[in-house]
């Protein structure tokens, strides 16, 4: 009986065990179905006590085929969460009032308003939600007073159609482009002052220019923000200005950087110290190396205008300036190799505050002399952005949004790679392997290729990356030259000059991956979106050994692309005009003058309104291939911009990846 009970027990245990494997098989690959349960964690913001920290989770909505957002109020003391707004279309730059009453935010406006962007408050006793601005025109930005009594509000000003048939689009600006926002007319955005307890905004910037990114003085008197005047469309200058409220015709310019200092599509604000005396910002380097020279903390004295750039010998690209409330610490972000980390400036040293391993992508602060207290988003490898507190040396991890998603899915594991490239430099990167990886099998490759081209890939989580890895492919994820994270001397080394070492530094890329052993050669493919792809067209019209290629709004007759989308200005100062540097020009568009060398199938994606890399390039490319009679496909996904607000088109994206790759390097 005791031998009959143990078999029993044995069969019942084993078969518990072959049910819960089973289930780990069937649930552990990362598939493009994640796309709908992943949770982007971000806009944190920290109250003036270091209490309470409200942030905006935004996840895909199947059901509608969009994204919606919930915003959080987190209590750190009782270690609680609540949500104050579920599953709202559109919401964003949570902000506490001083005392913590209110939280302040920009979402989609009612009735009349609802096709434009308004300011609103919520009551955090009460949960009242109040739409505190009812204008025709979007609210982009804004900023609570010192004393919490009033906002400085950034209003975009466009002329509002009020015909039935919409009337002809007039372009009369030099740059008259912008991705995301169509054609531009004469439109621009000027700050308002709104107390809380009147109706009506006072506007009190104007011009044919933008005002943004306001900015407090510490005792409420002041308001700092940036501008680009004189002629700004032909230009990237932005100074900043101090405007006195006592006296709103009185406006001084504080700084006279010929670059960019507080370039708004950084979304940093300029930051006043605690006596009132400076202000802290981000600032370019050489104008006329547009976005390839670094981003650097600068430090102006209001008083003098004599300017320090504290993060000028690291050679890395620097943001997010903030500081101590006591005013003897500067706390900002740090971009390095594949990594991004929150450092602080302390009796002229400087030193890195979260681990290694964590890549931090927005921050709030709030310190007390005692408690010092950080608000922040980090990721790892690993692990989708979470939000986490910083308490002097102790870094707590206070919400698990994406717990559901990770405890069912095999993490494929990452490593740093490096090697050199065909004239010594070590160029850098990661590669993804299978999570059951075999070293003595041989795998197909695929190596991705980010956009920029100044940016780079770096140590936090891809659920692209994952994706790949879980259907059996050895991923590689490169920094070639024109890359950030290395410094000035490797971003420009492909300025005017695209295609050609950085092109060379991914085809030693594939070499690299072929040393190893576990690459099978015959079955590689590439891919890319934005400039990646225009790096994946220059790749395959020198390298034939790739079997497959994905290639996203991207363009490759740069010279025919001329004035078609957004960036007039920076293809002026980097390759002059056409008709001066007429080979410059032929020279960069050389995957489309030579795509009679390309003999790789290749899948073209693009957005159907993108003025980043308009569609017009995708569709000359693919025309080529066409005629060619090499495999070829366009894909264009209506409405969308050069990034995608469609979830199920994100999720077509990927699934057309995996099902081109497969078919030329899986089954040829």
């Amino acid at each position: 009986m005791k031998y009959i009970t143990k078999l029993i027990f044995f069969s019942i245990s084993c078969l518990i065990f072959s049910n819960l494997l089973s289930k780990d098989i069937k649930t552990e690959k990362f598939t493009t179905d994640d796309i709908y349960k992943i949770k982007n964690i971000h806009s944190v913001d920290l109250s003036d006590s270091a209490n309470q920290i409200t942030y905006i989770e935004t996840f895909a909505d199947k059901k509608n085929d969009d994204y919606r957002s919930t915003l959080w109020l987190h209590d750190i003391k009782k270690n609680k969460s609540r949500k104050l707004i579920k599953k709202i279309k559109s919401i964003s730059y949570p902000q506490f009032s001083p005392d913590e009453k209110y939280i302040a935010y920009i979402s989609t406006g009612k009735r009349e308003f609802k096709n434009y962007s308004q300011l609103w408050v919520i009551n955090l006793k009460t949960a009242r939600k109040r739409e505190l601005t009812k204008i025709k025109n979007n609210v982009t930005d804004f900023q609570w007073s010192p004393d919490g009594k009033k906002m400085a509000i950034v209003v975009n000003h466009k002329k509002e159609d009020t015909e039935d048939t919409r009337p002809p689009i007039v372009v009369e600006r030099y740059q008259f482009k912008k991705d995301g926002y169509d054609f531009i007319e004469n439109e621009n955005q000027h700050i308002h002052i709104k107390h809380l307890d009147q109706k009506e905004m006072i506007q009190i910037t104007e011009g044919a220019y933008d005002h943004v990114l306001p900015s407090w003085s510490p005792d409420g008197e002041k308001l700092a923000f940036a501008s680009k005047r004189d002629n700004p469309d032909i230009h990237n200058n932005w100074d900043l200005y101090i405007l006195d409220l006592n006296n709103s015709s009185k406006i001084n310019q504080l700084t006279h950087h010929k670059g960019s200092d507080s370039d708004p599509y950084s979304d940093v604000r300029p930051q006043w110290s605690p006596d009132g005396k400076s202000i802290a910002y981000v600032r370019s380097g050489d104008p006329n190396l547009i976005w390839y020279s670094l981003s650097q903390i600068a430090i102006t004295d209001i008083e003098t205008k004599s300017t320090k750039l504290i993060t000028q010998h690291l050679d890395r690209n620097t943001s997010f300036p903030k500081w101590s409330n006591d005013g003897e610490a500067l706390y900002f972000v740090i971009e390095d190799d594949t990594k991004s980390q929150l450092a602080v400036m302390q009796n002229n040293e400087i030193s890195k505050i979260i681990p290694d391993h964590m890549f931090i992508s927005n921050w709030s602060d709030s310190f007390d002399i005692k408690d010092k207290t950080i608000a922040l988003i980090l990721s790892t490898t690993s692990s989708p952005e979470e939000i986490y507190i910083q308490n002097e040396d102790r870094l707590e991890k206070v919400s698990n949004h994406n717990q559901d998603l990770l405890k069912n899915r095999k993490i494929n594991p990452i490593e740093k790679i490096s090697f050199e490239s065909f004239d010594g430099v070590i160029i850098n990167g990661m590669m993804i392997k299978p999570y059951n990886f075999d070293p003595s099998k041989q795998y197909p490759l695929i190596i991705r290729i980010h956009g920029g081209p100044v940016s780079q890939y770096d140590l936090s989580f891809s659920i692209e990356r994952q994706i790949f890895a879980s259907q059996q492919y050895v991923v590689v994820a490169v920094n070639p030259r024109g890359s950030s994270g290395r410094g000035e001397a490797f971003q420009k080394a492909i300025f005017a000059d695209w295609g050609n070492i950085d092109a060379k530094d991914i085809m030693k890329a594939a070499d690299y991956a072929i040393s190893t052993g576990f690459i099978d050669e015959n079955r590689m493919g590439i891919g890319g979106w934005s400039y990646g792809s225009m790096l994946t067209n220059y790749v395959i019209a020198k390298d034939q050994r790739f079997k497959a290629a994905t290639s996203g709004a991207g363009i490759s007759n740069i010279l025919a692309g001329f004035g078609s989308d957004q960036y007039i200005k920076e293809y002026i100062i980097e390759l002059g005009a056409p008709w001066e540097n007429l080979n410059g020009w032929l020279k960069v568009s050389h995957p489309f003058l030579n795509a009679d060398k390309i003999k790789t199938p290749t899948l073209f994606l693009v957005g159907e309104k993108d003025f980043n890399v308009p569609l017009i390039g995708s569709e000359q490319m693919y025309q080529a291939l066409k005629y060619l009679s090499i495999p070829t496909k366009l894909i264009i996904y209506p409405g969308e911009f050069h990034s995608f607000s469609v979830p199920s088109y994100e999720k077509d994206v990927i699934d057309r990846y995996l099902k081109w790759y497969d078919k030329y390097i899986i089954n040829q």
